[in-house]
């Protein structure tokens, strides 16, 4: 993370560490210091107690799949992920903070886009998030694959679109292609209609309608298991 905030490789510019390192200890940033398998219950009292003693406002759980273990392989998997994703969408609503839920696809076939249907678990997870942002990954036989950002869902106003990405070595990280920047691709939601524009003689282009992403979502007084970025 340094390095992608530094966006260079400082191995190769050990004179700069130190100033990064103190650059990025000043961020808000803060890491729950949970690994593998987790209690909702207890993720849930430590978020609350970020959000009343660091005003935090933005909380990213990577990954539900991760979170959840294998205990509950032996009952309903799906409703258990369902409930787990009902508590997050409540603890946003509660709190007035934005909750980024990473979830894993199904395996779909390499040469088949991903849709919002091929989320992980039942329909709930799109259903109750305000927006669905879909990292799609185009393999091709003849060289590298495409990349790029689609949005899937936005509540807020309807639009969606597709970001290009490409990826910066020295970073390393994903960012829009400089000749891409103020171009957002619109493309059809599987339910909307398509507008075509009035006929003049030569064939009409359509229109594609289309919805963008805006979401919200982690409350006080639990043992303090946040970590500071260093």
């Amino acid at each position: 993370m340094l390095t992608q905030f530094a966006e260079g490789r400082l191995e190769d510019q050990l004179d700069k560490y130190d100033h990064w390192a103190d650059r990025f200890e000043d961020l808000p940033l803060y890491f729950m210091t949970f690994h593998g398998q987790q209690s909702i219950r207890t993720v849930i009292d430590t978020m609350q107690h970020a959000v009343y003693v660091y005003d935090i406002c933005h909380v990213i759980i990577d990954n539900l799949q991760f979170m959840m273990g294998h205990e509950q392989l032996s009952t309903d998997r799906i409703a258990a992920q369902d409930y787990i994703i009902g508590v997050f969408r409540k603890f946003a609503t509660d709190n007035n903070c934005h909750v980024t839920l990473v979830i894993h696809p199904r395996k779909e076939d390499d040469d088949k886009e991903l849709q919002t249907a091929s989320i992980f678990g039942s329909a709930k997870a799109s259903q109750e998030a305000d927006n669905v942002l879909i990292l799609q990954d185009r393999k091709l036989v003849t060289g590298p694959g495409k990349r790029y950002l689609q949005v899937s869902k936005n509540r807020f106003d309807g639009d969606v679109g597709v970001f290009p990405l490409e990826f910066n070595k020295n970073s390393p990280t994903f960012s829009i292609p400089p000749k891409n920047k103020a171009r957002l691709k619109k493309i059809k939601d599987d339910t909307g209609p398509v507008a075509k524009k009035p006929s003049s003689g030569k064939k009409g282009a359509t229109t594609q309608n289309s919805e963008i992403c805006s979401g919200q979502a982690p409350t006080p007084d639990q043992p303090d298991t946040s970590k500071r970025s260093k």
